[in-house]
């Protein structure tokens, strides 16, 4: 299976000049993510819209994407990833140009779930393009960069790219950038990327599983609904148990259709290889705790150290830049090293970091803040690149596309799971002090900090939570820690 990869391999200087389109891929649609947020209070306001349509506008993105991941990736094999990539390029450049000309809230809405279609067509194919360009000796490297640095840098500039742009030309011309990184995108696609990557599989004449596609789409937007519904701390609402049964009862018919379709969407043989279920597992681990990280540091900095949202900006920021200047070392190391000791070690690393993060007070200095969001972002750059690199190339060329989207789905997954169960856990301590259940009852800050028994009971939550991401990072560890190489 390794060998099917080394052949296609383009040669070593144009595969560096292709990993620019993986690369700016990553960059547009993790920047934008960035932008969008801090640009979102000033579209509330020209629409005369309530906080709802924020939630929407992220719902949208999320579920389309979600939904996407597994078509598109099975598609790339069918078609070949390269031509799925310039497709991508141009339904986001043409969405994020109408989402900008937007009229009224439910038009925003249609064109974000329109760059959701546009994200899932490039996004899914990302480690899969990586891995059929690149040899095993320099995959590593080469999935640190688009995976880990060129991501990161997302994360930490688009913010900060959506402030300036937002405060000098208007929200609007946030996708106008976003559209014009796409054309470039489309550009660099058509002209940087080989042969090969235009080409499907022997199966490009088999069908579609389109049953397959809807019920997994089905079944992931009643999960990711219900999840996201959680965040508030509902639990116990009935609506959010009926999406939650419906959503496992569609995933069991879609398992069952995939084990006795002809052309299945999803290769349920993936499944039997060691390295391609065991790393999704600390895949899956990994973004949850992380997205416990995401959700309820910014409060803490706001509502217990009193600080405001520019510093709290400041002091959130070594994470991801941590994890920046971390992945292209740990991937290089990843093609050196047993990469499972290396993910094992990245999650152990996470565990302390998270053991540190539940002991701050509101009386820590930044610099504490800082110290123990470093390392976070140290054991998640650790684990993150060499786990990646052991994924894909422990998938068979003509299943890239799908393997590749699968990462992605669970990235997807795990977010959504570690905003729920973060929220639930501070939201539990919250209530029983105000009769409250929704964490974003407290986004003001500093109404929380001056009631003593709120602040204690978000504090409270808050360790928990903390505690309960460093014992599923330790397992996490374990997991990683299961030998499936023989290097």
């Amino acid at each position: 299976m390794a060998g099917l990869q080394d052949k296609a391999s383009s040669p070593r200087r144009k595969r560096w000049w292709s990993l620019s389109v993986a690369s700016l891929a990553t960059l547009v649609v993790t920047a934008d993510s960035g932008q969008l947020s801090i640009a979102l209070p000033v579209i509330i306001g020209e629409f005369n819209a309530d906080i709802t349509l924020a939630g929407w506008i992220a719902l949208v993105y999320a579920l389309v994407t979600a939904s996407l991941y597994m078509p598109c990736g099975r598609l790339s094999d069918l078609v070949g990833i390269g031509n799925l990539f310039k497709i991508g390029f141009l339904v986001y450049a043409a969405s994020s140009l109408a989402a900008g000309l937007s009229q009224d809230a439910a038009q925003l809405i249609l064109f974000r779930a329109l760059q959701g279609m546009g994200s899932a067509l490039i996004m899914a194919n990302n480690f899969a393009l990586v891995t059929a360009l690149f040899p095993p000796a320099e995959r590593g490297r080469a999935m640190g960069i688009a995976g880990g640095t060129v991501s990161a840098l997302g994360y930490s500039l688009g913010p900060v790219i959506g402030g300036l742009f937002t405060h000098a030309l208007g929200w609007r011309s946030n996708f106008y950038l976003s559209a014009t990184l796409a054309v470039v995108g489309f550009a660099a696609a058509r002209t940087l990327l080989p042969a090969e990557t235009l080409k499907g599989s022997a199966e490009r004449r088999s069908s579609f599983d389109f049953v397959g596609a809807a019920a997994f789409s089905v079944s992931i937007s009643l999960l990711l609904v219900a999840l996201t519904m959680a965040q508030k701390g509902s639990w116990r609402d009935p609506l959010i148990t009926v999406e939650i049964a419906c959503g496992f009862v569609m995933l069991a018919f879609f398992i069952l259709w995939e084990k006795y379709s002809r052309e299945p969407l999803l290769d349920l043989a993936l499944f039997r290889i060691p390295a391609f279920a065991l790393g999704n597992v600390a895949r899956w681990i990994s973004f949850v705790t992380m997205s416990i990280n995401n959700l309820l540091m910014p409060f803490f900095i706001q509502v217990a150290m009193g600080l405001d949202p520019l510093r709290a900006g400041f002091l959130v920021a070594p994470t991801p830049f941590a994890m920046a200047v971390t992945a292209p070392f740990t991937g290089w190391l990843s093609e050196r090293l047993v990469p499972e000791h290396l993910g094992a070690l990245g999650m152990a690393t996470t565990t302390l970091a998270f053991i540190g993060l539940s002991f701050l007070q509101p009386t820590a200095t930044a610099l504490e803040v800082v110290f123990w969001l470093t390392l976070l972002g140290l054991g998640m750059g650790i684990f993150q690149t060499p786990n990646n690199n052991l994924l894909m190339s422990s998938v068979p060329r003509e299943r890239l596309g799908i393997g590749s989207s699968f990462l992605s789905i669970v990235r997807s997954v795990g977010y959504s799971t570690g905003a729920a169960l973060g929220a639930s856990i501070v939201s539990a301590q919250l209530v029983k002090v105000s009769g409250k259940t929704s964490l974003q009852e407290f986004q003001g800050g500093a109404g929380l900090a001056q009631v003593g028994p709120m602040l204690e009971a978000f504090l409270l939550g808050f360790r928990y939570a903390c505690l309960t991401a460093a014992a599923i990072c330790l397992a996490g560890a374990a997991v990683s820690a299961i030998r499936v190489t023989r290097r």
